[in-house]
């Protein structure tokens, strides 16, 4: 696993989709959320981009998603929801807040190793003395599916106190 990292997040504006799945409905349904809320953005002057968010340290034109899980969709259905950054109020506001985070490649997903790295932020955030102060979330800054194994696609981000 790579280096846990931590960071501040502005407060966002987004436009979300939100679902009950589990894993496998959840890798069905993922994609499509992801364009019907980039499409719905465009009302609202969005998406942005990496660029457009220079904590995230990409300075790419990808649309930004954040997808927050409340709770493992391993382990049955939970509520996941998958938002497109925009400048102008969507229909949900992200608060402001510091995380915890880990760059994760496509590799790291498709050989089943993305599993390891929730726990693995957990562990280090207890070490820290820090605490969880909110549901998971994956912020996508690039294109899955186009990208190589070896390229960094997301990370995986825990708020903190």
């Amino acid at each position: 696993m790579s280096e846990v990292r931590m960071r501040d997040v502005p407060e966002q504006h987004a436009v979300s989709e939100t679902k009950d799945v589990d894993q496998a409905a959840l890798e069905a349904w993922l994609p499509g959320a992801m364009s019907r809320v980039a499409e719905a953005a465009k009302e609202h002057g969005g998406p942005l981009t990496a660029a457009d968010r220079p904590y995230l340290e990409r300075p790419t034109a990808d649309p930004v998603f954040v997808v927050i899980y409340e709770g493992n969709p391993n382990e049955g259905p939970v509520q996941v929801v998958v938002c497109a950054t925009v400048p102008d109020p969507g229909d949900r506001t992200l608060p402001a807040h510091r995380e915890a985070y880990v760059r994760v490649t496509k590799g790291q997903v498709t050989t089943g190793q993305l599993g390891g790295v929730y726990p693995a932020i957990e562990k280090w955030i207890s070490e820290q003395g820090l605490s969880v102060a909110a549901a998971p979330r994956e912020t996508y800054w690039t294109d899955f599916y186009a990208a190589a194994d070896d390229d960094e696609v997301f990370d995986v981000a825990f708020p903190v106190t």
